[in-house]
């Protein structure tokens, strides 16, 4: 008995939801996060080698409030807080600060990406971090004003950021 697969392809699966979560469009084309993201319009995504995490992570952490997401499926953590910044030490990466801290491992980070995309018929910028599997190891969403548009200061940042690191910085 032969199994015929039945999934959309990723272009498919990319104009049927233009605005889902990466994650769920993967789920839906049987490919990575990553795949998606490579596979987005010209414009939307900037990606980076994971060795520019830290002075990423290093400059967000002046940025105010942002939304720091891991989405691994089944669970989608949300903190909207200051991202602490962090120390490098013994090959991790030791966020500081609360509410988030924990450890991430500096090999595990293959790619980082700059992106700018509709999500559920909002505006949003985020800086993401993907693994050496494809699968997105976290995001961090520019934060919002009382009336719900990105804050201006840091899209600024953002830009400045992409363009600092883009140009080797």
């Amino acid at each position: 008995m032969t199994l015929i697969d039945t999934r959309p392809t990723l272009a498919e699966a990319l104009a049927a939801q233009p605005m889902a979560a990466l994650e769920d469009i993967a789920r839906s084309a049987g490919v990575t996060p990553l795949d998606v993201l490579k596979a987005l319009p010209p414009g939307e995504v900037t990606l980076l080698p994971g060795r520019h995490m830290v002075a990423a992570l290093d400059d967000i952490a002046a940025w105010g409030e942002v939304t720091f997401i891991v989405n691994t499926g089944p669970v989608i953590l949300e903190v909207k807080a200051p991202l602490g910044g962090g120390t490098v030490a013994q090959g991790m990466y030791n966020f500081r600060g609360k509410p988030t801290s924990g450890h991430l491992h500096l090999a595990t980070a293959a790619h980082v990406a700059f992106v700018r995309r509709r999500l559920f018929a909002s505006e949003t910028r985020s800086v993401q971090v993907y693994g050496q599997d494809g699968a997105c190891l976290f995001k961090v969403y520019l934060g919002r004003d009382a009336q719900r548009q990105l804050i201006p200061a840091q899209i600024a940042a953002f830009d400045a950021l992409e363009a600092r690191l883009l140009a080797g910085g």
